[in-house]
């Protein structure tokens, strides 16, 4: 007789059989029923554990009061741990319903049949990403996505440059050695502070000025080759940095531009690769918010890319936002401190400020306040940091070769602040002096004693997520 009424999405993938005989249920040996290896893939071995003893107890007590589900050959479909607890309890027969319309011989989808029939299990971590990686993995639509991207990309129709002429290196001679040695001794001490700017070098050489050649005959004494603070000084270390870097003599990762940003964009050699580098960062990288609860809501701003580095290394250990401004800001600079500031909570605000002394170094730190405070309502108190006159006169630094431009339109007006026409770059300053600056106006501003708890809590979290790692790799261990 067959079965009638709308069939369900499994009835139209797999032979009907009625609806009476789906549900009828057979005592056989115990023997005859054969866990799925496959079982095993996903779900791990049957363990002997307390879950296991609870289980027992249940059968001996009221029986086994759901079937075990089998093939039609004889394999388990659901009902592993109960067909085990059987086994332990000595029981000769087992209750069981026979899908006659699924086998496990020849059955390319059979690992996806176990997890359809096993929808409500308890599971561990490591069986919900087994199933999770064999459900709903097209296989073919990702190859054919892939397949497509690569064909496109395989066509080009261009018209390639036809360049002539080579571009070579000017070798360093004997007579530059001195000065290339003095460089390479700037770019070891700076070493934490990598990738510098070259004008970060060329501050640092006014320090122990070398010479820039040692000449073999000259009208000139030995000082008229001395390095100096001007632009002909300048542009010699930019030529020797180039050659030091095509010659291996200089590291092509000490120097950056942070002027001009790059992206470039990689896939995977390998599914092994990328599964390995998921689980490298998996539960890595935690942090607490070092800021939480704290009186003021702190940020910094910096004139430009040349003190990233600086002003990273600078707020990381405190969790501080920075900006960096490359000069005058647009709106959306502000727009996004205003932002932080809001979901921060906080009452005040604190702008940590480094630039250069001069008259646009100044102004810039004038006009981060007047935008924060009257362009977007941000009750905002400002510290510009750096550079400062007492720095120039305690440490005595090199000024900028360029002074104060008479054609500046805020050139009067430095005038009259400063008394003087002579500028200093925030590169000027000794990094590890201006990291320590930076953390000790970031301090000023914090509840250190509240801000040490939220270290010590962080440290405890991260000792907890070790040991969750830990247990859902030993889940995954079969």
């Amino acid at each position: 007789m067959g079965c009638t009424g709308s069939a369900s999405r499994r009835e139209r993938a797999y032979p009907p059989t009625c609806r009476r005989e789906r549900y009828a249920v057979d005592w056989v040996r115990i023997g005859t029923v054969t866990p799925s290896p496959e079982n095993i893939d996903i779900y791990g071995e049957v363990a002997d554990d307390e879950q296991m003893d609870a289980l027992c107890d249940s059968i001996r007590k009221r029986g086994l009061e759901e079937p075990i589900l089998v093939s039609r050959d004889g394999f388990i479909l659901s009902g592993h741990r109960r067909h085990y607890a059987c086994q332990l309890l000595g029981w000769t027969h087992v209750p069981v319903r026979i899908r006659k319309n699924i086998s496990r011989k020849g059955n390319t989808e059979y690992h996806r049949e176990l997890i359809e029939y096993n929808p409500q299990r308890i599971k561990r971590a490591g069986s919900l990403l087994k199933e999770a990686l064999l459900q709903d993995n097209d296989v073919a639509d990702t190859y054919a996505a892939i397949e497509e991207r690569r064909d496109a990309s395989m066509h080009v129709d261009a018209d390639f440059m036809d360049v002539a002429g080579i571009k070579g290196t000017t070798p360093i001679s004997e007579r530059r050695r001195e000065f290339l040695a003095a460089v390479q001794k700037v770019i070891d001490d700076l070493q934490d502070f990598h990738p510098l700017s070259i004008r970060q070098i060329h501050y640092r050489l006014l320090n122990d000025p070398p010479l820039k050649q040692t000449p073999q005959r000259s009208k000139y004494d030995l000082e008229h080759y001395r390095y100096r603070n001007d632009k002909s000084s300048y542009d010699s270390s930019v030529d020797l940095l180039t050659s030091a870097r095509y010659s291996g003599q200089v590291s092509m990762t000490c120097i950056d531009d942070a002027t001009r940003p790059q992206r470039s964009f990689n896939g995977w050699d390998s599914v092994s690769q990328f599964v390995h580098s998921e689980v490298d960062d998996f539960l890595i990288g935690y942090h607490r918010d070092r800021q939480q609860d704290q009186p003021r809501h702190i940020e910094v701003f910096a004139e430009k890319n040349t003190l990233y580095r600086i002003v990273e290394r600078a707020c990381s250990r405190y969790y501080v936002p920075f900006s960096i401004g490359r000069g005058f800001c647009s709106i959306p600079v502000w727009r996004d401190i205003e932002k932080r500031f809001q979901q921060s909570g906080r009452k005040r605000m604190t702008l940590i400020i480094v630039s250069d002394y001069d008259p646009e170094g100044l102004e810039l730190a004038d006009d981060a306040i007047r935008s924060l405070r009257d362009k977007h309502d941000v009750p905002v108190d400002g510290h510009r940091i750096a550079v400062t006159r007492e720095q120039i006169d305690e440490l005595q630094l090199a000024e900028d070769f360029n002074p104060a431009k008479e054609t500046s339109s805020r050139y009067d007006s430095f005038v009259e602040r400063t008394g003087d026409t002579k500028t200093w770059e925030a590169e000027s300053l000794p990094p590890g002096y201006l990291v320590e600056q930076i953390q000790a106006a970031i301090e000023a501003n914090m509840d250190m004693e509240l801000y040490g708890r939220v270290c010590d809590q962080e440290e405890d979290d991260c000792a907890e997520l070790c040991r969750i790692r830990e247990e859902i790799a030993s889940q995954l261990e079969f």
